[in-house]
């Protein structure tokens, strides 16, 4: 059975389960003492421990940092996506071979610890953690496009066109100087990963790339994509979204995850849980309730706004979320099914339009690189 399709199916079985989870904040519906937080199923659109796996050799146990086993265990996770990110500031530039080592990183995450599920598991577990893969910067792939059909058919789910620079595909939100969006390229390879069945994440591309996409998006039908990009309303910085982005996230029936990165929660980067409920208010206001999610950037070099220093800390923000008013079904779509419903999108079947098996082909070994991550 096509990869995709065992996902698809596997993002299904998750949604019901996270369902489940409500009822540990319903005290109607306990029968010991409710607990002093409530706990909803996490599923996060973005946790960069690929990253600090390849590039600065933690342990791929993640005994250590912002999102490791224990704190993603009292954060009620359930998934999670692993970006391989293809850093723009290697020496010679990005390479295909280089997306090829930080997966098997990736891949080394998975196997490393019992308590998530393989790539491509086809049904949700109790007490384990679904994992998704993404690709960060995909500038390398501009040799060759096609090249992104394999790590589609193994998995990943979104693809960002660029990272912190520009390159042949995109220009990037903090790249400057750019007078294009999408090259004609870019837009090709956007169109490529729609029709194998992946998304295109608009969190670190320009506004001028946005617009360029939505046309594309539009024509396959596919949902707008921001992984972890909080409102420029409220923290005016490149890499968060206007409101204009945020409508059309919404009108997409996109997600655009929530960034718990201090200095894109708000100006001056001295920010509090309360500053990061507000951002995630003002999203859910524009682009409504069903399309916010969680990503949190956890350990991409990010420094978290206080009270959410790592993974553990998520149902404080359930917490300060119903303080706020907000209801359990609606914490529930914003913290995993919101998530969730994009991870499973797949291209209409009357499109005619279906992945083939997961490539077998060896990967090369990963390779270490030192570059600085930005968030």
């Amino acid at each position: 059975m096509p990869a995709l399709l065992l996902t698809a199916r596997f993002a299904k079985a998750l949604a019901s389960a996270a369902s489940l989870v409500v009822s540990l904040a319903n005290p109607a519906s306990a029968v010991a003492e409710a607990p002093a937080e409530p706990r909803f199923m996490v599923v996060d659109l973005h946790a960069d421990v690929p990253w600090q796996v390849h590039g600065k050799g933690r342990s791929p146990k993640l005994t250590e940092g912002q999102a490791r086993i224990e704190a993603l265990q009292k954060g009620g996770y359930g998934g999670v996506v692993l970006p391989i990110y293809i850093s723009d500031k290697i020496k010679g530039g990005p390479k295909i071979d280089d997306a090829e080592a930080i997966y098997r990183a990736a891949l080394s995450i998975v196997e490393a610890s019992p308590i998530f599920l393989p790539l491509g598991s086809r049904f949700a577990e109790p007490d384990r953690i679904s994992t998704f893969l993404a690709i960060e910067g995909a500038g390398a792939f501009a040799e060759d496009i096609t090249a992104i059909d394999r790590f589609i058919d193994r998995g990943v789910r979104l693809v960002s066109l660029a990272h912190a620079r520009n390159n042949k595909l995109a220009s990037a939100a903090t790249g400057g100087g750019a007078k294009y969006g999408l090259t004609d390229l870019g837009k090709q390879f956007a169109a490529r990963i729609y029709e194998k069945g992946a998304l295109v994440d608009v969190s670190h591309l320009s506004d001028a790339g946005f617009r360029d996409l939505v046309p594309i998006a539009e024509a396959h039908g596919a949902p707008i994509v921001a992984t972890h990009s909080n409102a420029r309303a409220l923290c005016d910085v490149p890499r968060n979204l206007t409101d204009e982005e945020l409508r059309t996230i919404g009108r997409t029936g996109g997600v655009a995850g929530l960034n718990f990165h201090a200095p894109f929660v708000k100006a001056g980067g001295a920010a509090t849980l309360a500053d990061l409920v507000a951002q995630a208010e003002h999203m859910i206001t524009i682009a409504g309730v069903d399309h916010v999610a969680i990503g949190s950037d956890f350990d991409g070099d990010i420094r978290p706004a206080e009270g959410m220093e790592d993974a553990s800390r998520l149902p404080a923000l359930a917490r300060e979320l119903k303080k706020r008013g907000r209801k359990d079904d609606e914490i529930l779509k914003l913290f995993s099914l919101n998530a969730l419903r994009v991870l499973g999108w797949r291209p209409s079947l009357a499109r005619g339009l279906r992945s083939a098996e997961p490539s077998s082909a060896p990967e090369p070994p990963p390779q270490k690189n030192d570059a600085h991550k930005a968030p």
